[in-house]
């Protein structure tokens, strides 16, 4: 029986043989109308109800609509496919829709927090994790107990954990699926095995868990360069570039099919708690292209039916080599763009009863920017700075020319002169020239302290 470092060591041995050919570019490695051994479709974080007027349930159609043509061999759904762990009618409907869409082909999916979750308290002793992982599992053909599913699909290996404990994965559930990922480096330990979790494993794409929920995840897969790790829950757009992470193994964020979300970041003024504005813009979901020689993940949006970059999708070579890897941190940060206001920013102060706005023009490529860096510095005081995200992952059409900032209330004082700084910061932190501009307040102003939710449709 060989153990996993013998695994991990002729596996990088390998990357080493191959490393090179797998860093040469698409058009070197690959036939052309070269066809993919594997398509696999890629969905999460419905969080619907079996209804056709349901939002998520909408997302999921006009999903469906753009992967059909695929003829996908495979589904893979990374949990929170119902709002609750009530029932599994959502989860019934959802299945039922992907095989008139798609045909029977073989499903993966994990349960993820809202699956268990959000059950009143009368019901709880009746809706235990492992009643609603019964119903969940009944609906794909699983065991009523497989809490880890494991599947050989196309000759390569899927491994799903559903989760039954919403504050993170237990030590048991974690000994089981790395009993699941042992036998598929057995099985091959040539090919990527495709671990699909609800919760990310910590420190790996955008807004991925602390160490309480995500800590031992990280462990257990930092043993194994083959594993690629497929996860949703944070509701993050496929638009930033941080959604793919590459370290030990490599980590992918599928997104969402109901409404958009970026949290672990300055906190913005134009969000209310993590949610985006017009986030039901951002979902999102991927077709999985598996070669030989690499993995290909195409990325769409399901509101607009549109792929991502179609000419320079994440491709990931393979075998996976963390000291070349594409889509480390260090590479991704170097190769940046940084962005900037092209000519005068055109800042403008905008009274609205109560509120002061700050208005200036977006940058040009609003794809290279995540968001502006507000700094107000009152004359002789303090300097307060704020965080406006930007429209990237809103639908082209709708992205503004001109980006409109309302300051929080309580920023400023009637009659006070302000220095305003503002500056355009890149997904990894690159900062573009500041506009920089001084004004002072309407003596008369009166500042409101309610704060407006934002618009999600």
């Amino acid at each position: 029986m060989v153990g996993n470092d013998m695994n991990r060591r002729d596996f990088l041995r390998g990357a080493a043989f191959l490393g090179t050919a797998a860093t040469l570019p698409r058009s070197v490695t690959a036939v052309n109308a070269e066809r993919p051994i594997l398509r696999v479709a890629v969905m999460s974080d419905i969080q619907g109800y079996p209804y056709p007027e349901d939002a998520g349930m909408r997302n999921l159609e006009r999903a469906l609509d753009v992967l059909a043509p695929f003829k996908p061999d495979v589904v893979v759904n990374d949990g929170d496919i119902n709002d609750s762990g009530l029932d599994a009618d959502a989860v019934a409907y959802y299945k039922a829709h992907c095989d008139a869409r798609l045909g029977k082909i073989p499903h993966v999916a994990c349960m993820g927090n809202h699956e268990i979750e959000f059950v009143p308290e009368a019901l709880q002793a009746e809706r235990t994790p492992a009643v609603c992982l019964r119903d969940f599992n009944a609906v794909f053909g699983y065991g009523a107990d497989e809490w880890v599913v494991r599947r050989t699909i196309g000759g390569y290996d899927f491994v799903a954990l559903s989760m039954s404990c919403a504050v993170g994965y237990t030590e048991g559930e974690i000994a089981r699926l790395k009993f699941a990922i042992d036998e598929s480096v057995r099985r091959d330990p040539t090919k990527p095995v495709f671990v699909v979790t609800h919760y990310h494993a910590k420190d790996t794409v955008n807004d991925s868990g602390g160490e309480r929920m995500c800590g031992p995840l990280r462990k257990l897969l930092n043993e194994y360069p083959q594993v690629v790790s497929i996860s949703g829950h944070t509701h993050n757009p496929l638009q930033d570039p941080r959604s793919i992470w590459q370290g030990e193994f490599t980590a992918v964020d599928t997104s969402t099919l109901c409404y958009g979300c970026v949290e672990n970041n300055p906190p913005a003024a134009n969000q209310v708690s993590c949610l985006l504005p017009y986030g039901h813009e951002s979902v999102g979901f991927i077709l999985l292209e598996v070669f030989r020689d690499r993995l290909v993940f195409r990325r769409f949006t399901a509101r607009d039916r549109r792929e991502l970059d179609p000419s320079s999708p994440w491709t990931v070579p393979w075998p996976h080599n963390p000291a070349c890897a594409p889509y480390s941190p260090e590479r991704r940060c170097m190769s940046e763009t940084v962005p900037q206001f092209t000519g005068d920013a055109e800042p403008t102060l905008w009274y609205d009863f109560g509120y002061v706005y700050l208005m200036f023009n977006a940058v040009e490529r609003s794809e290279s920017v995540f968001g502006y860096r507000v700094e107000l510095t009152e004359e002789g005081g303090e300097t307060k700075s704020y965080f406006q995200i930007s429209d990237y992952y809103r639908i082209p059409k709708h992205r503004q020319d001109r980006i409109v900032f309302r300051t929080p209330p309580n920023t400023l004082t009637a009659g006070k002169c302000y220095r305003c700084r503002i500056c355009p910061v890149g997904f990894f932190g690159a900062e573009g020239r500041h506009c920089e501009w001084q004004f002072k307040v309407c003596p008369d102003y009166n500042s409101r302290t309610d704060w407006p939710v934002c618009v999600q449709e």
